[in-house]
């Protein structure tokens, strides 16, 4: 059995109808597939626990058919089910993930790929540690842990009526470049210590910190090139505090990963890094937000299996 879950309204719908078409595919009934749709945030996680405690045993792979958001609902859904392959059909608007995983195919022909002959990619993924409060949790994350810019961008752009605005307008494909200039009014900088490895980093303000899995973020840029899915460490970038000007600079080229050349970012690699805030950092993990005082990077002691093309 295959659990095929689909967050309908991804890529403005166009996960839903790609959904309409593998349903009609001969291997889909072959292969005893079982479409579940989510209905709202969160509830991609919910509904794979709900779905795996129930069938567990008859389960071969775990398919998605969304964005990264969709993904990274999934997976935190499967934490306790690091053995259960998992197959991503790209549907979303970023899709950095995707890109991540090197896909050559896409729709319909990477169904078909997933589903008679896949490749098995194996690697460990990323865990934080968040304390926020008294409160703590453990939450998993398949491309990227940031603080500062980034999440204040991806803060921005889910914002429901900033979305609504753009999708009338037609200009949800520039989502992310609007969102960069909209943050950029209510940004300030990240005041925090950051240990890599037990180590302290000397700066305590940044303009950003970001913990990467794989080089892209913010629908196809590369913020850490030097980055792969199967390293056993994280790049990890840095930037100093810059003027507003030249973070527009920045931005233009980090599509490209040129960035890494300027005088004030710094890539290194590390396997466990430690964020403290001197206030409630504001943290994205694959773009999705949430609240930590202190927060603990690593990754997985288990590795998770990925069906490619």
């Amino acid at each position: 059995m295959y659990i095929v879950i689909t967050n309908p309204k991804a890529g403005d719908g166009s996960a839903f109808r790609l959904l309409e078409l593998i349903q009609k595919e001969p291997l889909f009934r072959s292969n005893n597939c079982r479409s579940y749709q989510t209905e709202y945030n969160g509830h991609a996680n919910t509904l794979v626990k709900s779905i795996v405690k129930t069938y567990y045993s008859a389960i071969k792979a775990v398919i998605i058919i969304g964005g990264d958001g969709t993904i990274h609902e999934v997976i935190n859904g499967l934490a306790p089910w690091p053995e259960l392959p998992v197959g991503i059909i790209p549907a979303g608007t970023g899709n950095d993930f995707a890109r991540g995983l090197e896909l050559k195919s896409r729709g319909i022909t990477l169904f078909r790929k997933i589903m008679s002959q896949p490749n098995i990619v194996k690697f460990k993924i990323g865990q934080v540690d968040i304390l926020a409060g008294q409160r703590s949790a453990t939450l998993y994350f398949i491309n990227s842990a940031g603080t500062g810019l980034d999440s204040q961008v991806a803060a921005t752009a889910n914002e429901s009526v900033f979305r609504r605005k753009l999708q009338k307008s037609r200009l949800g494909r520039l989502q992310y470049l609007f969102a960069f200039l909209k943050g950029m009014k209510r940004f300030k900088y990240v005041q925090a210590e950051v240990d890599i490895e037990g180590r302290r980093v000397k700066s305590k303000t940044f303009t950003l910190a970001v913990i990467a899995n794989h080089p892209f973020f913010g629908k196809g840029m590369k913020i850490a090139p030097k980055s792969h899915l199967t390293s056993p460490k994280f790049s990890i970038i840095l930037i100093e505090p810059i003027t507003r000007w030249k973070l527009i600079f920045l931005f233009a080229t980090v599509f490209a990963g040129k960035h890494i050349s300027l005088k004030k970012v710094h890539e290194v690699r590390g396997s466990s890094i430690k964020l403290k805030g001197t206030e409630s950092l504001l943290l994205q993990l694959d773009g999705q937000i949430y609240r930590c005082d202190e927060c603990r990077i690593k990754k997985t002691k288990e590795s998770r299996l990925f069906l490619t093309d």
